[in-house]
């Protein structure tokens, strides 16, 4: 196993303790949930614990065990549609959190006191932990398996669809079984850590790149190692005169510094103009 995959590992699973810490010390005590899976685990912890009269240990709980077994069937779902590299550090990132969360123990007085205070910070480290899972290539399960898979399936599926079933159930049953507060501050958590999310994982970001070459095999090379098409024409330098290859092609951000590696071993020389943040319709692969 090389340092880049061992590093990318450790990022995984440092985003997901990351998200561990942020819920356990931050919104738990508030009473917050989260509206993503780690919501509907908190959701269905409580109802166990009611329905059968269990008392837990001061300060602990069962939400990552609860994740964990709702991210197997979510894991063998996701077999045929991702690589193995992503699921294998996927299993461990979430194995690695639902521990983190069943170990961190959870303070009887919030560390911050106001709730919006609370709602923000817990979001802002639950996002960044999450978006940085993600860019190190792994995964904390739940709602990120359910939109890889069904994204595989049906083209025109979105995860905010998703998103929106799994926050209603759990702002529902926050609203019945507490207060409008309850729901408000929740969904302020969840608001703030989608943000974060996003804007820390950027892969569905879609960047052009223009091309300009001297070495026609350039572009057989981005086609075969990125497996992604190419529209290609000649040019003519307006000041050298000298002929030139030019393609242009469309990759995500995260693709960028594989294509600019690709480029230049086949042209040194190469010069690349990217447009980030281009609409795309149509035939565009998305991945993870």
């Amino acid at each position: 196993m090389g340092q880049k995959v061992i590093f990318s590992y450790v990022g995984s699973m440092f985003g997901g303790l990351l998200f561990a810490v942020a819920i356990n010390l931050i919104i738990v005590p508030h009473g917050l949930y989260s509206g993503t899976i780690t919501g509907i685990a908190q959701m269905l912890e409580s109802i166990l614990l009611e329905a059968f009269g269990v008392s837990l240990p001061e300060g602990s709980n069962i939400t990552g065990i609860i994740i964990l077994l709702l991210n197997i069937p979510l894991l063998v779902l996701a077999v045929k549609v991702t690589s193995k590299n992503f699921l294998f550090k996927s299993i461990v990132t979430i194995i690695f959190t639902s521990v983190a969360m069943s170990v961190i123990p959870i303070p009887a007085v919030p560390l911050i006191v106001e709730p919006l205070t609370a709602c923000i910070v817990g979001g802002v480290l639950a996002g960044f932990g999450g978006g940085y899972t993600l860019r190190s290539g792994g995964s904390g399960g739940g709602t990120d398996i359910i939109g890889i898979y069904c994204s595989a399936k049906y083209p025109d599926f979105t995860v905010g669809k998703v998103s929106i079933i799994i926050g209603v159930i759990v702002f529902s049953y926050a609203f019945f079984a507490y207060d409008f507060n309850t729901v408000i501050y929740s969904a302020l958590f969840t608001a703030f850590y989608v943000v974060v999310l996003d804007h820390t994982h950027f892969q569905n970001i879609k960047t052009s790149a223009l091309i300009f070459t001297a070495n026609p095999e350039a572009v057989h090379s981005v086609v075969h190692s990125l497996g992604r098409g190419a529209t290609c024409w000649e040019g003519k330098g307006a000041y050298t005169g000298k002929h030139s290859h030019i393609f242009t092609t469309v990759v995500s951000k995260y693709e960028i510094n594989q294509l600019k590696r690709i480029v230049n071993g086949a042209d040194p020389h190469a010069f690349i103009i990217f447009n980030n943040k281009v609409d795309v319709s149509g035939n565009f692969e998305k991945r993870l």
